[in-house]
């Protein structure tokens, strides 16, 4: 049957996303929106990738998790209704005055991070300025990091000092949804210069698509608390398109600096390259979940899940792409991208990993329903939903040790506004019912 059975039972997953749309009455619910996430992540690459095989296993299994996750989310919500504050309160100047600064120090400290890396390779500062040199050195570290061959480790301060490369991002989300004047916006977006540095100088594309993946995280978080439910804007639509053209011009040019090169001649070889780094996920994750069917029963019991902290504890090492086999794509190049889906399988059983993803929707439902009652206690829990939902096409999110500070450091920052502020109950009439956007 092919990529045509995959296609069929495409039509089911959109089916269970826009049910779920209509049920909750936002795309904003963890439920509708890890549904509505795949629906892109799991039928795009059979449209942008035709030539590679997607098995009917991969899109089935997509539907259960969907479903895992919308269950979790409906219990942890407390059904399919929400009850949400008529006239969200607005951000005080001490919620402002501590994200603002959290948010500007971050920033600066995330530039800080790029210095400390530049000196501590020996790379001089005018080589940065020199796209003929920068190119070169980029390559040279991009090999080096690659092959595991003579490359020195991260400087100290460099690796101290990523989370903020990272915080920013998260909380530079929040902090353009709160601010209304250009200047608090502009400062937002500026929250993206840290990330992009780091792209720019390692040629890590992750830098910038986990920068992306927690400032818009943290935008919709801070979106429901102030009771905007919308997602397909006319203004977003027209900044996504604008954007999504911007950063495609700029990862060809970080595949061109990967190959140590600035000759057009070679966008069509760098185009492979991001076609199936964008989509090679589900014919990846495929192959390897119809092998698992014949392997011995063997979970690995979070060795996988849990590789990051198990590195920091010093029990393991974790390798690159946390897999070290790869798969063959028909298109010529080769992939390791198995998905979030294959650390949680491989650990814990597909039982085991749609019970997982139920607990994933239920931590998303309980922050979903905190949150749309004016919370802001309950913005941690959903962006833990969104960023798990939003990497779920690469790896666990959770194996990173500074992506989990960021997110930890967000919930700090709650737990101070809380303290700051007080929690006092809100007034029940100025509460509603949530029956459509």
């Amino acid at each position: 049957m092919g990529n045509w059975a995959a296609f069929g039972l495409g039509v089911g997953l959109i089916g269970w996303a826009a049910t779920m749309r209509v049920l909750t009455g936002t795309w904003l619910n963890p439920g509708a929106f890890f549904s509505l996430f795949w629906c892109f992540a799991g039928i795009l690459p059979l449209v942008f990738a035709r030539e590679e095989p997607v098995g009917w296993n991969a899109m089935l299994w997509l539907i259960a998790a969907s479903i895992a996750v919308s269950a979790g989310t409906v219990i942890g919500n407390g059904g399919l209704k929400t009850v949400r504050v008529r006239r969200p309160s607005p951000a005080t100047d001490r919620e402002l005055i501590l994200f603002g600064w959290v948010l500007a120090i971050s920033v600066g400290l995330g530039m800080i991070s790029n210095i400390a890396f530049l000196a501590g390779s020996g790379i001089p500062l005018s080589d940065v300025f020199d796209i003929s040199k920068l190119v070169v050195v980029s390559n040279q570290l991009y090999v080096e990091r690659s092959m595991d061959v003579g490359a020195p480790p991260a400087p100290l301060l460099s690796q101290a000092l990523l989370p903020f490369v990272y915080l920013a991002p998260a909380v530079g989300g929040i902090y353009f949804v709160m601010r209304r004047q250009k200047l608090g916006k502009l400062l937002a977006l500026s929250s993206f210069l840290p990330a992009v540095a780091v792209t720019i100088l390692q040629t890590t594309k992750a830098a910038v698509l986990f920068a992306i993946v927690l400032w818009l995280s943290g935008y919709f978080a801070t979106r429901l608390r102030f009771g905007n439910l919308k997602v397909f804007t006319r203004g977003h639509l027209l900044i996504a398109a604008t954007l999504g053209s911007i950063l495609t011009v700029f990862f060809f040019a970080v595949g061109l600096e990967r190959m140590a090169s600035t000759d057009v001649a070679l966008l069509d070889v760098v185009l492979l390259k991001l076609v199936t780094s964008a989509f090679g996920h589900m014919t990846v994750f495929s192959q390897w979940l119809a092998e698992y069917w014949s392997q011995p029963f063997d979970p690995s019991l979070g060795k996988v899940t849990f590789a990051g902290p198990l590195e920091m504890l010093g029990f393991s090492q974790r390798i690159p792409g946390l897999f070290d086999s790869v798969v063959d794509l028909i298109a010529g190049e080769s992939s390791n991208i198995y998905t979030a889906f294959r650390p949680l399988i491989q650990d814990f059983t597909i039982p085991g990993a749609l019970a997982i993803l139920g607990l994933l929707g239920f931590v998303g439902g309980v922050g979903f329903r905190m949150v749309a009652a004016g919370r802001w206690s309950g913005v941690p829990f959903l962006l833990i939903a969104y960023v798990t939902t939003f990497w779920t096409p690469i790896t666990w999110f959770w194996i990173y040790n500074s992506l989990t500070a960021t997110v930890l450091a967000v919930g700090m920052m709650v737990f101070l506004i809380r303290l700051w502020r007080g929690a006092g109950p809100r007034p029940a009439a100025s509460r509603e019912r949530l029956v459509s956007t």
